[in-house]
């Protein structure tokens, strides 16, 4: 029976029955008494009844038997059965957190005591920040994806083509640039020795001077000008360098990586189920923000519940792995729950003296964890030899008297009776056999060498 009640110490007793104790056998005593008294009241009344017809009628011999009714010792096997109490526990109670903290929960899914499949999403958070970044990230993923394959692509014909027309402009123009540079110089050589014949001044000397240094920088210029087309154009002709397409894909793998962390972050926010199983217990609730001090939910993996059971370290012994575990059930319910032993706790507690016996509870139960149960563990199947209850006549040092019948003659025996049984029986721990009839209806009225008849 399952209730709050307080724990009990094991003992060793029988499944179906209890051991009679001395009220008990007091009481048949007291029960044999009453019957005898009443016997005597109703014979001295017959006898009475026959004295006063004797003077008018006939005297009539008594028969000679009296008639009984018997039954042979049976051979009867019972349960030993080892009482204890102990708590209903969750074999694996599998706690579920939010992976995603600081967001708000907008949404649940499942209730307690509901079945879950492992995946199965249980409640959901708010999203909203997560998904603008997810198109930033998506954004930044394509820029380097494109730049990358324009690197490896290499060059397009267009571009070396202008290229190529940069350089020969470029070579036109030094071309243009050293004949105009040639002309400047023959002027100053000519204008020099005018100018020491004082044809022509001084500034005008000076003019042409300029002239010239002006179109040796012009010359300069279409120099560089040619080297750098030439460059580009030899760059274009090679294709781009490999730590600059090495560059390009650092930078793409960068994004990418970024991308799943935005990812990853939004599946977080959907708690799902990690197993298949019982929801044990909700925490969570519409409006909180997630946290990962305090699971939301609490799963029984696969429904599979277990008792510990607490058992005295001198009746360990007692306990096997695979022994049948009966569990009393609720009152006024039908339900019987059986169990299996699954193992031993190998650590006995040093105070208490008692160990932890796990057993295992079938899938569908009524019970839940957290209960307190009373339960005994079937030890050993024994064989007893056992009489109906009436055969047995108590005594007052607690044994019993039983008629036994051969050849149509009754002895009495003592006996040593043990337990009480179902239907009316009873335990003869000595004093017969399993071939001895014994006497049951009419047992309270014989003595020692009456002759009887079997009803």
């Amino acid at each position: 029976m399952v209730q709050p009640a307080k724990e009990e110490q094991p003992e060793l007793e029988n499944s179906q029955t209890k051991t009679p104790n001395n009220s008990v056998k007091q009481g048949w005593l007291l029960l044999g008494i009453g019957l005898g008294v009443i016997i005597s009241w109703g014979a001295t009344t017959l006898l009475s009844s026959e004295t006063q017809i004797s003077a008018e009628t006939p005297i009539e011999l008594a028969p000679p038997f009296q008639t009984v009714t018997t039954t042979q010792v049976e051979t009867t096997e019972i349960l030993r059965t080892l009482k204890a109490t102990g708590t209903v526990t969750a074999v694996e109670l599998i706690p579920v957190s939010s992976q995603a903290t600081g967001l708000q929960i907008t949404e649940i899914l499942a209730q307690e005591g509901e079945w879950v499949e492992s995946g199965q999403v249980l409640a959901r958070l708010d999203s909203s920040i997560l998904q603008a970044q997810l198109l930033e990230k998506q954004a930044a993923v394509s820029q380097a994806r494109a730049r990358l394959a324009e690197l490896e692509a290499g060059t397009r014909p267009e571009e070396l083509a202008r290229a190529q027309q940069n350089v020969k402009s470029a070579q036109a123009a030094l071309v243009k640039a050293e004949s105009d540079l040639l002309l400047a110089e023959t002027r100053v050589q000519r204008n020099r020795q005018l100018a020491s014949e004082g044809a022509i001044s001084r500034d005008q000397l000076e003019e042409i001077l300029n002239d010239a240094n002006s179109k040796r920088s012009t010359l300069e210029q279409a120099q560089a000008t040619l080297k750098e087309t030439q460059a580009r154009l030899a760059e274009l002709e090679k294709g781009e360098r490999q730590e600059v397409i090495l560059q390009a894909k650092a930078q793409l793998a960068q994004a990418e990586a970024q991308l799943n962390l935005v990812q990853t972050q939004l599946k977080q926010t959907e708690v799902v189920a990690p197993v298949r199983g019982k929801i044990a217990q909700r925490n969570a609730k519409v409006g909180e923000i997630s946290t990962s001090n305090l699971p939301l939910f609490q799963i029984i993996q696969d429904g599979r519940l277990q008792v510990e059971l607490k058992i005295p370290e001198t009746l360990i012994r007692e306990i096997k792995p695979g022994q049948v575990v009966k569990f009393d059930s609720n009152p006024g319910s039908s339900e019987n729950i059986l169990g299996r032993v699954k193992q031993i706790n190998p650590l006995i507690d040093e105070t208490s003296r008692l160990a932890i016996v796990e057993v295992d509870l079938p899938p569908e139960t009524s019970l839940k964890p957290g209960m307190f149960v009373r339960a005994g563990i079937i030890t050993d199947t024994v064989s007893i030899l056992t009489i109906p209850l009436g055969a047995v006549l108590p005594q007052n040092d607690g044994t019993g008297i039983v008629y036994t019948l051969e050849n149509e003659q009754v002895t009495p025996k003592q006996v040593e009776v043990g337990e009480i049984l179902p239907q009316a029986k009873i335990e003869i721990k000595k004093g017969l056999e399993t071939t001895d009839i014994v006497v049951v209806e009419g047992a309270a009225y014989l003595r020692e060498g009456d002759r009887v008849k079997v009803l």
